[in-house]
């Protein structure tokens, strides 16, 4: 089994792969507040990632 961080960031990045094709491809895309709505999913798992990498950075600086 992975360690815990890795398996979240490997989630994190097959999910927002996930909602980047889904939104490329318009799949349960019916109007323009759902397209929003997978936007900003896929900003949110983004960020989430680059918060991740960021502490991951700060920590193995502190070593």
């Amino acid at each position: 089994m992975k360690d815990p961080i890795s398996e979240l960031i490997g989630r994190l990045k097959e999910a927002g792969d996930e909602l980047s094709q889904a939104i490329t491809a318009g799949i349960n895309i019916h109007s323009f507040d759902e397209y929003k709505k997978m936007v900003g999913r896929h900003e949110g798992l983004m960020e989430a990632l680059d918060i991740i990498n960021n502490l991951l950075t700060e920590d193995s600086e502190a070593e």
